[in-house]
């Protein structure tokens, strides 16, 4: 099997480039015909490609003043990203005059989670010969790292003998692991953790009611033309019905921060090397940045991880090789980890709110040899978003059901892209809150 990133001429493999705007692909192109996306459609289990896009305007049109996204709109169809042979996600392009500025990221399988997972303000770049190969069918766009790398590129054409890594819902996890390893993440009796195991089921039944809804205006929506769909989402649209309106808070201390230059490292170095860059000198670390200083802040990150080592890290571990306990020292006891027991949005939203301190998000738990480890990102803040979406369509009027209470703003390790808006997610196992003591 053939497996290479897809950089563009002059980017090297692992290295952070600058966000670049890319002109509309034509030919040729990476996305896939419609035959390929009817044939996905036909299968009940999955989530029709047009109606995924209907929720990704609905989406673009939410975030056009956050994301300075005035006069764009949406590709007519989707990147498909896979997870082995299985479509994962549809990746709409964010168009400005031919230019994608941006992508918003939708799940192919209903018992995936909520339409909307995604929204990205960078759009990856594929070369020519990758976008070609793509639209002839021998290659395809894999999850690898996504969204935070760029994306990779498998042959199809030969044997796939790749290891994907671990993506677990937290219901299975749950399922999945022994008591004694989950006392390593502060589970520590089997009523905590059947408190988990319910509040992810209730979970799992809300997103089949979900899509239980959307199932029955699947003939309506897809029935929509173009110009209704402008109608609808367009820059100058007046909706029927109740607006969606934004709530946004910001952690400002790590938000003005989040683009500035460090160096790629383990994800447990890297959220708590940013933790601590949000803090400054209240963190009580030595020498720590208060510029966007390119070779300070790469010495700094590259410094951090030499203290913590590389490697999966625990989570909650007193005084440690852990997360909770590198805080901790390298804090001077000022800061530590607490977990989050409330591991739902609204859980998350009011302590961001309430705190002003991040949180750390727990997810992907690599199962087949559980210690612990997570992926570690650091959430610096929340978008509510009230939806009350009704279409006026012809004399009657359409209303769709309510969906994701809203987004986190997550800060990721990854050598190309580190920051987007990520909605809710069966993924996330759970939440952890920096602590000022």
């Amino acid at each position: 099997m053939k497996t290479t990133s897809l950089l563009s001429p002059g980017r090297i493999a692992g290295l952070r480039s600058c966000l670049v705007f890319i002109r509309g692909y034509t030919f040729p192109s990476p996305y896939p015909d419609q035959e390929t996306l009817e044939r996905i459609a036909f299968d009940r289990k999955y989530v029709h490609w047009k109606v995924a896009r209907f929720f990704a305007l609905h989406a673009l049109d939410d975030f056009r003043v956050d994301n300075g996204w005035e006069n764009t709109w949406l590709s007519e169809y989707p990147l498909l990203i896979y997870h082995g042979d299985t479509p994962r996600y549809y990746e709409f392009r964010v168009l400005r005059d031919g230019t994608e500025i941006g992508a918003i990221t939708g799940v192919v399988e209903k018992a995936e989670g909520m339409p909307i997972q995604f929204v990205l303000p960078f759009a990856h770049n594929i070369a020519d010969e990758n976008a070609r190969a793509i639209s002839q069918g021998s290659k395809r766009l894999l999850d690898t790292a996504y969204p935070g790398r760029l994306l990779m590129e498998l042959d199809v054409a030969t044997e796939d003998t790749r290891v994907y890594p671990s993506s677990m819902k937290g219901v299975d996890f749950l399922e999945a692991v022994s008591q004694d390893q989950l006392e390593t993440v502060g589970i520590s009796t089997e009523a905590l953790r059947q408190q988990y195991r319910s509040a992810e089921q209730e979970k799992v039944r809300e997103l089949a009611v979900f899509w239980e809804g959307v199932d029955e205006l699947t003939g309506t929506i897809l029935g929509m033309s173009e110009a209704e769909l402008r109608t609808t989402f367009g820059d100058t649209h007046t909706r029927g019905g109740a607006p969606s309106s934004s709530d946004t808070y910001l952690l400002h201390d790590w938000y003005c921060k989040e683009t500035w230059a460090d160096y790629p490292v383990y994800c447990g170095p890297n959220v708590i090397a940013f933790t601590l860059l949000g803090l400054g000198t209240t963190s009580g670390y030595p020498g720590i940045p208060t510029a966007n200083n390119t070779f300070q802040l790469q010495a700094y990150y590259r410094a951090v991880e030499s203290r913590m080592g590389k490697g999966p890290k625990l989570y909650y571990w007193f005084k440690g090789d852990s997360l909770d306990g590198w805080l901790r020292t390298l804090t001077g006891d000022r800061y530590s980890l607490g977990v989050h027991w409330d591991h739902t949005w609204g859980g998350i939203n009011r302590s961001i709110r309430g705190n002003n301190l991040p949180l750390i998000s727990l997810r992907w738990p690599k199962i087949e040899s559980f210690t612990g480890g997570f992926h570690y990102r650091a959430i610096i803040g929340t978008r509510k978003t009230n939806t009350s979406l009704s279409l006026k369509l012809g004399w009657w009027t359409v209303r769709v059901p309510p969906w994701a209470e809203g987004q986190y703003r997550m800060h990721d390790n990854g050598a190309d892209h580190r920051n987007w808006w990520e909605g809710p997610s069966l993924y996330h196992f759970q939440a952890a809150r920096v602590v000022n003591h």
